[in-house]
């Protein structure tokens, strides 16, 4: 067994980067820090049934081995969101984003740099988290912080251990995405967890009240943990981004 397996939890399910083609209207879905396209696979399969092409890259660094994600930089994490986007508008008309946690990030990168963009969808946004910071201090000694917390059961995979050295990027993420958050005229929906113990609890009204979107809204989940699109309420989730693409 290759020793990066014991670094990844669930490795048997599938985490690789997919493309799966229908309509001329697509959506992008982008996985959070660690993560893997697992991540996003349930909400991608329950758009692509509703007849939407759906696209998610595997974030450089990710689903291989830790010391990988240590080698990667931020802009990196961005350029692969860019990219996948860009794939998914030759074939399609129209592109929706859609991200979780540091993916939610990744996403307003994105539509910062594509004013076309008829609206993103964010999940958790990780654009303020808890004890992050402390990742400057131990950079430079520690390679690795186990994650804290028990199996929650949930079908995520992802590496078992936070790479400090990514941590650092994702704080130097957090704050590029700040800083462009005006760029961000998009109809927006944000989505949070009453559970989730991640994201600090303004996460959300940074977002609303940096962006410069007319239509936006928040909507708060009562049964959810941070990782929303794998848990109970994915379901009623998938229904309000649909209800917010095509309202009655």
């Amino acid at each position: 067994m290759p020793d990066y397996l014991e670094f990844i939890r669930n490795p048997q399910l599938p985490g690789e980067e997919f493309y799966w083609q229908d309509s001329e209207t697509g959506f992008l879905l982008i996985h959070g820090f660690t993560a893997t396209t697992a991540e996003v696979r349930l909400m991608a399969e329950l758009l692509h049934a509703e007849g939407y092409t759906v696209s998610a890259p595997l974030l450089p660094g990710h689903g291989t081995h830790p010391d990988d994600m240590n080698n990667a930089s931020w802009e990196m994490w961005v350029q692969a969101a860019k990219q996948s986007y860009e794939k998914l508008l030759r074939n399609c008309q129209q592109v929706y984003v859609l991200g979780e946690s540091m993916g939610a990030l990744l996403a307003l990168q994105v539509a910062a740099q594509h004013p076309e963009i008829p609206a993103v969808f964010l999940f958790a946004p990780a654009i303020k988290v808890k004890w992050l910071w402390v990742s400057r201090l131990l950079s430079p000694f520690v390679k690795y912080l186990k994650k804290g917390g028990e199996d929650d059961g949930l079908p995520w995979k992802g590496y078992t251990v936070d790479p400090v050295k990514a941590a650092v990027e994702l704080l130097k993420l957090q704050k590029n995405t700040r800083k462009n958050l005006e760029k961000i005229h998009q109809p927006l929906l944000v989505f949070t967890g009453e559970y989730d113990t991640s994201i600090a609890p303004d996460s959300a009204k940074i977002i609303l009240e940096g962006v410069s979107s007319k239509r936006k809204q928040h909507i708060h989940l009562a049964n959810s943990p941070h990782c929303i699109l794998l848990d109970k309420e994915v379901g009623l989730a998938f229904q309000e981004v649909i209800a917010f693409i095509k309202p009655e």
